[in-house]
């Protein structure tokens, strides 16, 4: 029992101590070893057991900052995103009993395909995934641009079973010296995409953007006397910027306390300050549509303001927080939002938006040519496909409006940020980042964080980006990668069963330790 504690809360410690703002990525080369070590010896109900202890554990160690804005996420993180890990714990634990070195073998493709189920549907939810431990390293996951993160997940998967045979046979002085090599080459692969990375290629056309920190706390503004002051912060940090000095100012998500598009004084105040500085502002603000009399759905939204009268280009985030701004598949389980409706445990009630939108914006400063901006709302920005679908829909560049400040002062804001490097690399398009309390940055097509602010402070930051030059495999196909791992997982767990039905035989059973 002691040890299998030590062994599964061990995981879960390098697990989280290789994520942002911490720079140990290189700890998640060996954070699986302890869980693969102890599913050795397991039979299929202690398996299951502890592989959901330690999902437990992850969970705990590296989302725990969940509770903040709502309850219900917390039960959520804590029971149903252990599942996963108890899944990976089943279905290796079966193959183990079979053969070893098969379980070896299937184990980074069993923790991939996994890590992309998590992200699928309206309970995706892939923020523990292993790759991102490595963003900082950028000499090192430059090939994503044909995987995207799931290449770098199942990479570090490689180092963690290229370790745990070491440890397993470093009495065996041919399997470890085997084991070695296997090390040495699997970390030297990467390096061979590096090259682009170091690339001097010209860049695209040069677009100038300000983004706006205005630093405003989210449980408090929407507050009846603190809404002004929001309009009166980014009113005033935005002219600090200058008259027509960017081609566009950005503001985080929900900047607006109000629903800018419906009110008749707020619009006017922002109208203003654009004919004032006359330049473009791109903003989160929420907003909603009649259904009939007496329904009408809300939105998490974007608009930009580029005109003296609208209509006025919006659009609505479509991958919306499960549980954090709607119960997932409501549509079909009606009967769960009215259960949970009872209990105000902090879920919010925003409907999707219904198409990927482009903003087209006029890039004065030095082309003239209109620049095609894709716009992503905070939580958006985790999900690979998502993203690479509104690159290729066309977009230059990208912009990604967020507001960490719910988390307080955790990893989760720096984590959140450290995945936007993924997402220009994968598509390789640069991106400006716009956060409420921080992190705002802008990064370039190899991953290059340029310019960044701190957290939790009032900042104006302005730099020039370019327009995409190019389109990436993973942009015109997705995840080919994620879905080619899954499907040998699936055969392998496929062949492990017929094996185990029409070829019994002694070696399956439970495996003495090595010793």
């Amino acid at each position: 029992m002691q040890r299998n504690l030590l062994l599964s809360s061990g995981t879960a410690v390098l697990l989280s101590l290789s994520f942002a703002p911490l720079p140990f990525g290189f700890l998640a080369y060996i954070a699986l070893v302890p869980f693969l070590a102890l599913l050795r010896n397991l039979d299929t109900k202690e398996s299951l057991l502890w592989g959901y202890i330690t999902g437990f554990f992850i969970s705990f160690f590296t989302i725990y900052w969940i509770v903040f804005p709502t309850s219900v996420g917390v039960l959520a993180a804590f029971i149903f995103h252990a599942t996963y890990y108890a899944v990976f714990a089943i279905a290796y634990n079966r193959i183990v009993r079979v053969s070893e070195p098969l379980a070896l073998f299937s184990a980074p493709f069993l923790w991939t395909a996994i890590e992309y189920i998590k992200s699928i549907g309206e309970l995706g939810f892939p923020w523990v995934t292993i790759g991102y431990s490595q963003s900082f390293y950028l000499s090192l996951i430059q090939y994503v641009e044909y995987t995207s993160v799931y290449g770098v997940s199942f990479w570090v998967c490689l180092l963690n079973v290229g370790f745990y045979f070491i440890f397993i046979n470093k009495y065996k002085k041919q399997h470890f010296i085997a084991g070695t090599i296997f090390l040495i080459i699997t970390f030297l692969l990467p390096l061979t995409f590096s090259g682009q990375y170091k690339s001097k290629k010209k860049p695209g056309t040069a677009f100038t953007v300000a983004l706006i920190q205005g630093n405003i706390d989210p449980y408090q503004k929407w507050e009846k006397g603190n809404r002004e002051r929001s309009f009166f912060i980014y009113d005033s940090l935005s002219r600090t910027v200058g008259l027509d000095r960017v081609d566009l100012i950005i503001w985080p998500e929900t900047a607006t306390p109000a629903y800018l598009l419906r009110s008749r004084k707020k619009l006017p105040w922002v109208v203003g300050l654009v004919n004032d500085l006359k330049t473009p502002i791109l903003t989160g603000t929420p907003d909603y549509e009649w259904i009939d009399k007496k329904n009408y759905k809300s939105y998490n939204s974007i608009a930009l303001i580029d005109k003296p009268q609208g209509p006025f280009e919006i659009y609505s985030k479509i991958r919306l927080v499960p549980f954090g701004e709607r119960i997932p598949y409501q549509d079909f389980f009606f009967f769960i939002k009215d259960i949970l409706s009872k209990f105000n445990m902090g879920e919010g009630n925003f409907s999707p938006g219904d198409s990927l939108k482009l903003f087209k914006v006029l890039s004065r400063q030095k082309s003239g040519k209109t620049t095609k901006i894709g716009g992503v709302i905070c939580f958006e920005s985790i999900f690979p496909e998502f993203v690479s679908s509104m690159v290729k829909k066309g977009a230059d560049i990208l912009v990604i409006v967020t507001n960490d400040g719910w988390y307080k002062k955790t990893g989760a804001p720096f984590q959140h940020a450290q995945m936007a490097v993924f997402r220009a690399i994968e598509n390789r398009i640069d991106i400006a980042r716009c956060a409420n309390t921080g992190i705002s940055m802008t990064i370039d097509r190899f991953g290059n964080i340029k310019k960044e602010t701190g957290i939790f402070e009032k900042a104006v930051l302005i730099d020039e980006i370019s327009t995409r030059t190019r389109m990436t495999y993973f942009t015109r196909n997705g995840h080919v990668f994620s879905h080619v791992i899954s499907a040998l997982a699936l055969l392998i767990i496929v062949f492990t069963y017929f094996f185990e039905i029409y070829i019994p035989n002694d070696k399956n059973k439970p495996m003495a330790p090595n010793s």
